[in-house]
């Protein structure tokens, strides 16, 4: 049994390293040592063991670099992890973490294709891996690949205690990200055929919502050699980000959970206004303007910002089709998007446009299609929006031609690839039931100008991408 209360997290990455483990080290810097929380952080696919295994070499520490706009730097060793697991060579290892009283919450960043949703927000019962967890869950053996087939595990474990009641907290970019994952994860417990534990889940688990918020940009190779020379410490895994750090979270909480209210997290019942507004003017403008840059042969993120027309593209963007189209304001939405493009602007963070552009089929529903929406329901036409999806589509379109090289990352990509089969790719495109879920046909004048504007796009590449 541990000795201090514990969190878990699913998902070893850079952002929840510079977020959920910053917060709480922030936490335990105001506790007694009796009163501390600790992270036991678990890796669940194989091919992100690098970092865990590094990190597990340093008993969960690593060296946070958090630098402001202006390029000064605080560099933060943080020790609120202190265990770190890899359930994808030993997922026994599960059953050993999560036996514990001790455990009194997972959170989770699996990124948004990690969900497996389809267009009706229900989970994706056929794919491969998802159908493999099914398999693995019902028969008791082998290697779980994905979160449900994992959480699964874990909360069969949790079912066996007298006090297993856990929260369930996913901090990923999904509107409505606790209900959804919710919503989906029973389904995947249905498929299993494991009854008793959908009513077990249904009695102890919670899953609220949350929106987080915080640049956590790919790590320079060199970064190593200046924790050293700056701090005096070897650091295989060091991380770092920007100076501005958010997380709103739903007051839904199964078991007691870390209070961190005392370290600047907002607990509230209205989650989803926060969310719709850093999603759709921050998510939405990073990954909008991300594929114009990298058409552009910009490399980091602030290099579309010191270019004055797509400045002033994001500029129109959120301000004739973002801002009009929230209706409940949690902050001053100007003061907030002038705060994000001081963000985005950021040279020392240099944000790699590769990072931002990756999983881009599944995130578009989430950061674009929503304000096109609104927009069309209101009248009006979001110029801006079109601008912004033409270029998104010419991105994957050269990419996937041939015609244009850039390392990118995406589980969805097949979906794309049908379209480039097609007689008509743009037409396959703006067609497409999972991309569009319905807009075009409600508004078919919009279809007919957005095909004119990605052709026009395109032409426009033509010399540049023959």
């Amino acid at each position: 049994m541990s000795e201090h209360n514990r969190l878990v997290h699913f998902g070893i990455g850079a952002f929840h390293r510079g977020h959920q483990a910053y917060y709480l080290h922030l936490l335990n810097q105001q506790l007694p040592e009796a009163e501390r929380w600790y992270y036991t952080d678990v890796n669940l696919r194989e091919e992100t063991r690098a970092i865990p295994e590094a990190l597990g070499k340093q008993n969960g520490r690593f060296h946070f670099k958090r630098i402001a706009p202006d390029g000064n730097a605080d560099y933060i060793e943080i020790t609120s992890i202190d265990r770190v697991e890899d359930a994808s060579s030993d997922p026994s290892i599960i059953n050993t973490i999560f036996n514990d009283d001790a455990v009194k919450a997972i959170t989770i960043t699996v990124t948004e294709g990690g969900y497996y949703l389809t267009e009706s927000d229900d989970l994706n019962l056929t794919h491969p891996e998802i159908a493999h967890d099914i398999q693995v869950v019902k028969s008791g053996n082998g290697k779980p690949k994905t979160l449900f087939g994992y959480l699964t595990l874990a909360l069969l474990v949790r079912q066996k205690m007298p006090n297993g009641a856990i929260t369930v907290a996913t901090c990923d970019n999904l509107r409505d990200n606790g209900n959804r994952l919710e919503h989906a994860f029973a389904q995947f417990v249905e498929a299993t055929g494991l009854d008793d534990l959908t009513q077990w889940i249904s009695d102890n688990v919670t899953f609220p919502c949350s929106m987080v918020d915080r640049i956590t940009p790919v790590p320079p190779k060199d970064l190593t050699e200046e924790i050293d020379r700056v701090v005096g410490k070897k650091d295989l895994c060091p991380i770092m980000g920007e100076d501005f750090e958010q997380w709103v979270i739903e007051s839904k909480f199964a078991a007691e959970f870390p209070p961190l209210e005392k370290v600047g997290v907002t607990f509230t019942d209205k989650v989803h206004a926060f969310e719709e507004t850093k999603i759709r003017i921050l998510n939405g403008g990073h990954f909008g303007l991300s594929y114009v840059g990298a058409l552009r042969g910009y490399k980091t993120y602030d290099e579309n910002v010191r270019d004055d027309e797509l400045n002033e593209l994001l500029k129109q963007y959120h301000q004739r089709e973002v801002i009009p189209t929230i209706y409940d304001h949690p902050f001053d939405l100007e003061n907030y998007r002038q705060v994000i493009v001081l963000r985005f602007s950021n040279t020392f963070i240099a944000d790699s446009i590769e990072r931002i552009a990756m999983d881009s089929i599944s995130k578009f529903p989430q950061f674009i299609l929503p304000t096109i929406k609104l927009n069309l329901e209101r009248g009006y036409v979001p110029t801006a929006a079109m601008t912004l999806v033409s270029h998104w589509y010419c991105f994957l379109a050269l990419y996937l031609n041939g015609r244009f090289q850039f390392n990118y990352k995406d589980p969805y990509l097949h979906i794309a690839e049908k379209w480039m089969q097609e007689s008509d790719p743009v037409k396959a495109f703006l067609a497409d039931p999972d991309i569009w879920q319905g807009l075009n046909k409600r508004f078919p004048l919009f279809g007919e100008q957005l095909e004119a504007q990605i052709k026009q796009t395109l032409d426009g590449y033509q010399e540049r991408y023959p």
